[in-house]
């Protein structure tokens, strides 16, 4: 779990977040979610930084983080009937590669793309190499 996700979640340290977060603190929280640290860059925390300084959006982490419980609404996965297209980060760290194959399994016509050198925001680590499945489930390349 990302040093920020931690601090969000503990009693104090969460409601000084509000007022004290750290670059240093974003960084590091961005480095672990990325599945190659090198690709982690000045200009990707700057952007990462400075939504953190936007009116209202510490606190919202941090009650967000709070009230999240692992496994809540899970049982719902199921239910989905349209066709889903998953992508996962084979280096995600923080939602193991496990439960993509778990939401693979769950949804009845769903198609599960691992990105076996990516982590969490696989999407964002390599936009171009992420968006060919997403067009190929579109139906906009083949």
């Amino acid at each position: 779990m990302p040093v920020g996700w931690i601090v969000a979640r503990t009693p104090v340290l969460n409601r000084l977040m509000e007022h004290l977060l750290p670059r240093s603190m974003v960084t590091a929280s961005v480095v672990s979610v990325y599945g190659d640290p090198a690709r982690v860059t000045e200009d990707l925390v700057d952007r990462y930084f400075e939504l953190t300084l936007r009116e209202g959006n510490r606190r919202a982490l941090a009650q967000r983080l709070q009230q999240w419980q692992a496994g809540e609404g899970s049982e719902r996965v199921a239910t989905i009937m349209q066709p889903t297209l998953i992508l996962w980060g084979g280096r995600d760290r923080l939602i193991p590669p496990a439960v993509g194959r778990w939401f693979d399994e769950q949804i009845a016509d769903s198609t599960l793309v691992v990105f076996d050198d990516l982590g969490h925001v696989p999407h964002e680590e390599d936009a171009a190499r992420t968006v060919q499945p997403v067009l190929e489930f579109l139906g906009l390349r083949r």
